[in-house]
């Protein structure tokens, strides 16, 4: 008798096509936060097409709790970031474009050319510049969002409540949220996925993640449907990745899931779920507008990037301080020993010299007793010093362990990292 080499392996395996179309035609479709937010930052036409892909699949559609309260909290910062975000490209790009102008221009006054060739020299240039700087100026002011109109007028919130009311989970109670933070940071701090990646930055107020996974799989639970997460979030704690590639939703999850609920799980991309309900829906969804998601994606992929750099490097920093420290600490603890030692070697000398004499000496005994009294309370206090370095270079030890850890974590988050 032997069992199967493969059976029980899938979520190590990367979801075929056929599978996420399945998914899409016949699964409870959640959406995460960010692939929510993700309208906020895409032009119109793309912005229509997303939103009739929702549409079409309204029936099925469910959105966590959490995920609506973290909306309506970063819908109008999301799009006020991206508006600053296009401007601050248009200004790179036309400081790029002044630059290699005046370089280019440079080079020509060094092979000696007449003012009226050196501008015949650069007009190719120009008129290219001048085209690409016409681009970009049109998609900075052609963008039809900003904060300030959002606060009293949303075209996009007013057509998401069509499609999202009515299938939205309910408000938790507080002693549900105080227990399900509590479960979360018991979680976090045993690894165990999702959400653990944000206990780890925020602490306690790194739940979330956690509160969208229990409300999923209570849903699937309730209503006996599989689940496609649709997510921007491509961290550890909620996809395996390998080689720098993911492979889809952390085996852990999947596991969960069918465990708890006896449903299926799939967690996929929102550029890759607008490409397949394409094909799974029969509806248009142009390469432009996954093109728009992916790039944003891809500038979450960079931010992420930089924050786990970011982070590394304070880690490493840290790390070295304590390391310092707790060196510095064992050194003292050496000193503090022997001058301890020397300290009740004197006591012993005192308590001896003591014992040696008589009744009749009472002067003499009287110095001696004054010594040897004064003798330990240099030795308790050296005792107390001790114990109390000792007490730091403990914390310290365990703060070192700690960093040591984290650091570990960060490295491999950033060794997990997709190429870009």
């Amino acid at each position: 008798m032997g069992g199967s080499f493969t059976r029980g392996y899938e979520p190590f395996w990367r979801r075929s096509h056929s599978e996420i179309e399945e998914a899409i035609r016949s699964s409870t479709i959640a959406l995460d936060t960010n692939a929510i937010l993700n309208l906020y930052r895409m032009d119109k036409t793309a912005r229509e097409e997303y939103l009739s892909v929702l549409a079409k699949v309204s029936e099925r559609i469910w959105i966590p709790r959490q995920v609506v309260n973290e909306f309506h909290k970063n819908r109008i910062s999301s799009v006020s970031s991206h508006v600053n975000s296009l401007a601050k490209k248009s200004e790179a790009v036309k400081d790029a474009a002044g630059m290699l102008n005046s370089t280019l221009r440079d080079f020509a006054k060094l092979r000696s050319l007449a003012d009226g060739r050196t501008d015949e020299y650069l007009a190719p240039l120009n008129d290219a510049i001048s085209k690409i700087l016409s681009h970009v100026e049109n998609d900075v002011t052609g963008f039809d969002l900003n904060a300030g109109k959002l606060t009293s007028s949303d075209p996009i919130l007013e057509r998401l409540a069509v499609i999202f009311d009515g299938r939205v989970g309910e408000e938790v109670s507080a002693k549900f949220l105080t227990a399900a933070k509590t479960e979360a940071k018991r979680r976090g701090d045993a690894k165990i996925p999702p959400g653990y990646k944000d206990i780890e930055d925020k602490g306690e107020e790194g739940y979330g993640d956690y509160l969208i996974w229990t409300e999923m799989m209570n849903y699937a639970k309730a209503t006996e449907r599989d689940v496609l997460f649709i997510s921007t979030d491509m961290k550890e704690d909620w996809v395996l990745s390998q080689a720098g590639f993911s492979i889809g939703a952390r085996p852990e999850l999947v596991r969960e899931m069918r465990d708890v609920a006896q449903a299926g799980y799939v967690h996929t991309s929102l550029a890759e779920f607008l490409r397949r309900s394409a094909i799974a829906l029969s509806i248009e969804v142009s390469q432009d507008t996954i093109e728009q998601v992916k790039n944003g994606e891809r500038r979450e992929d960079l931010e992420r990037r930089n924050k786990a750099w970011n982070k590394l490097h304070m880690e490493i920093a840290q790390l070295d301080e304590v390391e310092r420290e707790v060196h510095q600490g064992r050194k003292e603890l050496v000193n503090m020993r022997a001058r301890q030692n020397m300290l009740e070697e004197r006591v012993n000398h005192h308590r001896y010299q003591l014992s040696l004499l008589s009744e009749h000496e009472s002067e003499d005994m009287r110095a001696r007793e004054a010594e040897y009294g004064f003798a330990q309370e240099e030795l308790a206090e050296s005792v107390e010093g001790f114990q109390l370095a000792q007490y730091k270079l403990n914390l310290l030890e365990e703060q070192r362990k700690k960093l040591a850890t984290r650091v570990s974590s960060a490295e491999r988050e950033i060794a997990n990292q997709k190429p870009l």
